[in-house]
């Protein structure tokens, strides 16, 4: 008798690791479900943080660009103002100078008169 019951109880063994297999296979099917879930929203968020900072970065590189060209115009208008300052500085001085060269003719057209009485 004692072999009936050994093999009864084997049997029960059996169905129960067999039930056990099929439960972990279960749940091992739905951790790689929920795995590849995960992994899909890691990768949504990924490609959302990229995306955030490209535009970051354009902004960035847009008012980089729109500073350079302020600065740019600046220094235009710094070159022209000093064009024209020193346009303007030379012609007074050329101005001085012609005076002093009138002043210099008069004294020398004064003193040939004083001589010349």
């Amino acid at each position: 008798m004692s072999e009936p019951v050994t093999l009864s109880e084997l049997q029960i063994k059996r169905r129960e690791l067999e039930n056990e297999l099929a439960s972990l296979s279960q749940t091992e099917k739905i951790l790689q479900g929920n795995l590849k879930n995960l992994e899909a929203r890691i990768i949504e968020q990924l490609k959302a943080e990229i995306q955030a900072k490209r535009s970051a970065l354009n902004s960035l590189e847009s008012r980089k660009s729109d500073l350079e060209k302020k600065l740019n115009g600046l220094q235009d208008n710094r070159k022209n103002s000093r064009t024209a300052e020193e346009k303007t500085v030379n012609s007074e001085a050329e101005e001085i100078v012609r005076q002093d060269i009138t002043v210099e003719n008069d004294d020398k057209v004064t003193v040939v008169r004083y001589q010349q009485e």
